[in-house]
């Protein structure tokens, strides 16, 4: 069994993104590198043997496996970070900002974004004098911005649209901090550190938001976070240690 660990991982990688793409009823983000390591896999079982055979080819494949080791290390830390960090705070704020994560069928919010929306749900139930900042512009798969349909999902369980500030701007979650700052703002009346902001995303997505909130001027804000669904954890958290890795290097306020 031993020597065919990564024939067996491979096909257990393939098969996983297969199964999540048909239970999500949608595609799932970071699939096609899983698919890629599946197949780098499967191919590095049958091929491993010759490597070993030839002296450079050997060597190289050393000096891979010692970046590889550093690089889990580095993975296996920051997935510690995302864990640990904290994803539910009941605190009363002026404005929950929902942030997207997609469409289902183009039209209405996938599995990640119900959950996200219906934590909003609980927020404004315990604070009704708060408003809701739905942040979700539209993609090419998608025949409407995302925060159209997230408003239309909060509308049909009751919450009041007068409550509903819609962004509909944003490519990314940099971008959903940026621009609804400006809509809380506008809102407002006031400066952003005036007022209190509660993140509302999903519980993996919780630290890099707060980092990029920060970077965006957000001084008075806390987070609310919904679970991941089980199947979703392993191919999400493993998506937002390298979103984190992006986010420090690439997103600007």
């Amino acid at each position: 069994m031993k020597k065919f660990w990564d024939l067996i991982l491979g096909a257990l990688l393939i098969l996983y993104v297969i199964a999540l793409n048909i239970m999500s009823g949608s595609r799932i983000a970071f699939s096609l590198p899983v698919v890629i390591l599946g197949i780098v896999l499967i191919i590095y079982h049958f091929i491993k043997y010759k490597i070993k055979e030839n002296s450079f080819l050997n060597k190289g494949l050393k000096i891979i496996k010692v970046f590889l080791c550093i690089g889990l290390i580095c993975f296996l830390c920051i997935e510690g970070v995302i864990i640990s960090y904290p994803k539910h705070n009941e605190k009363k704020d002026d404005y929950f900002l929902v942030l997207g994560a997609g469409l289902t069928n183009r039209t209405i919010p996938n599995s990640i974004l119900k959950g996200r929306l219906d934590a909003a749900i609980e927020c404004i139930k315990k604070n009704n004098s708060a408003y809701i900042v739905l942040s979700g512009g539209q993609g090419v798969d998608e025949d409407l911005p995302e925060s159209h349909a997230m408003s239309k999902y909060l509308e049909e369980r009751g919450v009041d649209k007068n409550k509903i500030i819609i962004e509909d701007m944003y490519r990314d979650t940099n971008q959903n901090f940026k621009y609804s700052k400006e809509k809380i703002e506008k809102h407002s009346q006031k400066s952003l550190d005036e007022v209190n902001v509660k993140i509302i995303t999903t519980d993996f997505h919780a630290f890099r938001s707060s980092i990029l909130a920060k970077r965006n001027g957000y001084v008075n804000f806390d987070n609310y976070s919904s679970p991941t669904i089980w199947y979703l954890i392993p191919i999400t958290y493993t998506r937002e240690a390298f979103a984190v890795i992006k986010s420090e290097l690439f997103d600007k306020a």
